[in-house]
Formats: C-alpha cells, sequence, structure tokens
C-alpha cells in the first residue's frame, strides 16, 4: 500500500461519501475527500434540509388555518410565507458548517475540492480551482457521487427559467402559482408546503396516480387531502410544450386517456421528474467499472466490477434515501477495513424504510399488498386499522390515515406495511424492528402501548391476528368438542 498515495480515497461528500471517510478517518486511517463543491451533499443544500425546513414553516402556517376546527376563533387569519424560505437557508447554513473542508479536516480527514476522473483503477485525476491538474492514487476508491434531476424532454423546456430540486430552494419569495411536473415524493412535499405557504399549486403527473409505487389506499387519502387544501391535481396528463409569456410560463399539456389538450398558466415551473446517477464526468471505463442507466453495478458487499472500487448511494441506483446511502456507507466502510470472512451485505430492499413527508405522512416498508398477493397468493393476511377507530387520532382530529399491515397468514411474520398518519415515519420503525429481527405480528400484541398514543392502531392491528386467524379455529374446535 505504501505505492499509493492514500489507502482510502472517497469521491463524494454527501451522505454515504461522509460516513465512510469519517469512519474511516475515526480509527486512524489516511484518507482523502474529494467534492465537486457542495460539502455535505443534496441532502444537506438540496433535499432532506431545506425541504424538511418548508415543510416544517408550511405546517405552521396551516395549523393557522385549522385554529377554527380545533376551537380557536381567530379573524381575518393571514399571513406571509416569505421569512420561511430564509429560515430555511440559515437552517443549511447551520448544517453545513459542520460538514465543510475546514471542519472535516478536524477530523482528520484530507480534503480536495474538485471533479474526479479516473485514469486507471488506481489513479484519478482532479482539476482545480487554482488552474492546476492533480494526479491522485489510492488502494481502495468509494464512488459516492450521488444523483442529478431528470429534465424531461419537452417541447421549449431549455428556453424557460424552470426550477429543480437544487434551485428550488434560493427562491426569494412565495411562487403566486407554481406548477409541478411529476407526482413522486418530492414533488408532493413541495406542492403541499408551498400551497400551505400560499401559492396556488397545479400537479402534472403523467401516472394514473400520486406517488405510483405506494398503496392505493394511502394515494386516495393523499388525493383527498390535495383536493380539500386546493391544489389542482392532473393525472394520466403529460406536457408537451412550454414557452415563456411575459412574467408567467405557459405549458401544454395532453390528457393521455382523451387526446385533449389544455393550456396551464403558472408564475413558476418546478420539475421532478426523477433522478439519474452522476457518472459522466468519473471516465469509469478507464477504471474498469460496468455501469448503466441505472447507475453503477455494484455486488451485494458494495463491490464494483473492479474489487478495489466501491459505490454508495444514489450513484448505485437502489433506492434514493439518505438513510439508504448512510447504511450503505457503515456496510462498505466495515467490508474495507475487515477481512472478507466479516464482510456485511448491503441493506436489503425489503428492509428499507422509507417516508413521504406530506401532512399526513406516508410511511412504508417491505411488499405492497399488490406484491405481497403476486408473491404468496391466498397465503397471506392483510390486517388494515383505521385511524377513525384510534382515540388519540380522535383527539387530534387526525382521522383520516391508517395502518395495515400484510402478514403470512399462519404465522404472522410480517412482510410489509404503510402507514398514514402524523408522525408515521417513527411509527413504523416498529415494525421495522419486528421485520428485521423476525419477530411475528402477534408478539407485538404483547407490548404494552401507551394509552392514548397513535401506535396503539400496531397494537390493534396485532390483535386482530388472533381474532381473524386463530379464534374462528378455536371457535370450530370448541363447537365441535362441546356438542
Amino acid at each position: 500500500m505504501a505505492r499509493y498515495d492514500y489507502p482510502l480515497i472517497v469521491i463524494g461528500a454527501g451522505a454515504g461519501g461522509l460516513v465512510v471517510a469519517v469512519g474511516a478517518a475515526k480509527i486512524g486511517k489516511k484518507v482523502l475527500l474529494i467534492e465537486k463543491g457542495n460539502w455535505g451533499g443534496d441532502c444537506t443544500f438540496f433535499g432532506c434540509i431545506p425541504s424538511k425546513a418548508i415543510i416544517a414553516s408550511a405546517k405552521q402556517a396551516q395549523a393557522i388555518d385549522n385554529a377554527n376546527a380545533f376551537g380557536i376563533r381567530i379573524s381575518q387569519p393571514s399571513f406571509d410565507g416569505v421569512e420561511a424560505l430564509d429560515r430555511a437557508q440559515e437552517i443549511i447554513t447551520r448544517i453545513a458548517a459542520t460538514e465543510t473542508p475546514e471542519a472535516l479536516n478536524e477530523k482528520g480527514i484530507d480534503t480536495l475540492t474538485g471533479i474526479a476522473s479516473f485514469i486507471d483503477p488506481h489513479t484519478i485525476i482532479v482539476p482545480t480551482k487554482d488552474g492546476t491538474t492533480r494526479e491522485i492514487t489510492g488502494d481502495q476508491i468509494v464512488i459516492a457521487t450521488g444523483s442529478h434531476p431528470r429534465i424531461p424532454r419537452i417541447t421549449g423546456i431549455k428556453d424557460v427559467a424552470y426550477y429543480t430540486n437544487e434551485t428550488l430552494f434560493s427562491l426569494k419569495t412565495i411562487p403566486q402559482s407554481l406548477g409541478i411536473i411529476g407526482g413522486g415524493p418530492i414533488s408532493c412535499e413541495i406542492a403541499q408546503a408551498f400551497r400551505s405557504l400560499g401559492s396556488q399549486v397545479i400537479i402534472i403527473q403523467e401516472n394514473e396516480a400520486l406517488i405510483p409505487k405506494e398503496d392505493p389506499e394511502a394515494q386516495r387519502v393523499l388525493q383527498q387531502i390535495f383536493a380539500k387544501s386546493g391544489i389542482t391535481v392532473h393525472l394520466h396528463h403529460e406536457p408537451t410544450e412550454v414557452k415563456k409569456d411575459g412574467d408567467w410560463i405557459r405549458m401544454n399539456v395532453v390528457d393521455l386517456k382523451s387526446g385533449r389538450d389544455r393550456e396551464i398558466r403558472v408564475s413558476h415551473l418546478f420539475v421532478a421528474a426523477g433522478r439519474l446517477p452522476t457518472l459522466s464526468k468519473l471516465n469509469l471505463p478507464a477504471a474498469g467499472v460496468e455501469s448503466g442507466e441505472d447507475g453503477i453495478v455494484v455486488n451485494r458487499y458494495g463491490q464494483t466490477t473492479q474489487k478495489n472500487i466501491w459505490a454508495v448511494g444514489d450513484v448505485t441506483g437502489e433506492a434514493l434515501y439518505t438513510h439508504v446511502a448512510e447504511a450503505q456507507g457503515r456496510a462498505i466502510l466495515q467490508n474495507i477495513l475487515l477481512p472478507r470472512l466479516f464482510w456485511k451485505q448491503l441493506p436489503r430492499p425489503s428492509l428499507v424504510p422509507r417516508v413521504l413527508f406530506t401532512d399526513p405522512e406516508i410511511a412504508a416498508i417491505g411488499l405492497s399488498e399488490a406484491q405481497a398477493t403476486l408473491k404468496y397468493g391466498n397465503s397471506i393476511q392483510i390486517y388494515t386499522v383505521p385511524f377513525e377507530s384510534v382515540d388519540r387520532a380522535i383527539t387530534d382530529g387526525r382521522t383520516e390515515g391508517f395502518v395495515k399491515i400484510i402478514t403470512k397468514k399462519w404465522s404472522g411474520k410480517i412482510i410489509g406495511a404503510t402507514i398514514v398518519a402524523p408522525r408515521a415515519g417513527e411509527m413504523l420503525m416498529e415494525i421495522s424492528l419486528a421485520m428485521n429481527e423476525g419477530i411475528s405480528l402477534r408478539k407485538l400484541a404483547t407490548l404494552v402501548h401507551p394509552y392514548p398514543t397513535y401506535n396503539q392502531a400496531i397494537r390493534m392491528a396485532a390483535d386482530q391476528w388472533f381474532v381473524r386467524t386463530i379464534m374462528p379455529l378455536l371457535r370450530r374446535w370448541l363447537g365441535f368438542r362441546f356438542k
């Protein structure tokens, strides 16, 4: 290893790359971390942090609108949400300060700002801001370059000032009207937040439902919430042309069912039509690393087709979540440091929790009802508890959601779940732990759940296992026994 400049080089200072670099430095390993410019990655500057800050402000605005429903009389409620944008930038600055090159240097990490490209499996070049180019060698190299927004091919899109998640949070005013192309998680979170802050919002979604990968019942709840709040949703529509019209943007969209066109005018346009792995500058063929449209090919341990090169996070095309990148990073760090006997596999997709941070939140893990039915047929059992029957939800006036848990019928083994509730993400972890540790749904019934809490819905679902699966057998047995 002495023939290399570094035993470990990490390309990309987002969630996954930071986990590897910081973890290696903690045990005294010499590591170089290379980042093109946004130290902390998309999550800090363009993703989780600013979006959740805006969502938090939007919830306060929504609370003002909903006050009358809780017996609080507010006469002529009005607000200006522009300072919510300033608050989001302040939070970005506060969090980014812990991930600057200077802060990382103090942790024992060497840093370099620039765009890295491979020359061979152990050598990279990095053009720097001062006009020079550095050539650096490394024994083990981790690629963590993340992803970027996919811009759909729409006539005129390059001629209008559209926003993506990388630019939206630089807004200085709340848009008068916001057109959103796409109906996935990012689109839905932004739509609801900006509607609560005063924007008129229109979503153009080519699919027949919002958040198409999630449970149909969750889709229906979200669409009802959006309709009630005044968000216009055009499902099964596709934009065919956009053009500038003074201070406005005009979109021509087509109904994919009827073929009819309609024109929509908005002051701002937000494009959230998916994401693509950031690969173009890496020169992966020179390193012998295989990749495709979905990202870099890795094995179950995070290795690429070149065994000394690893890939983590969005760049692999797997589950584009910060928490997934962090979990992958921890596994890859262990695999780099320890002999193969102690290698750890990357998280299984079936055990990765996901959360849509709308209000209510939509949290899910494992198989959907459709997937479970396709895989296991009649050997599954589905337990659904609406929050209309949960006391805490009733007192909070939040009865629109539900808990749905899918199990193997007789064993009660949990194979999937969806929760729609104000804190669904936190609630999901009880089920996530049960799935990871092989704890059946029936055993969750033995836990004492505090009253009144939303988690009582999980206990009520667990009670159903006995009522619906065992009790009918018990009744038949007792009926036969005492005839």
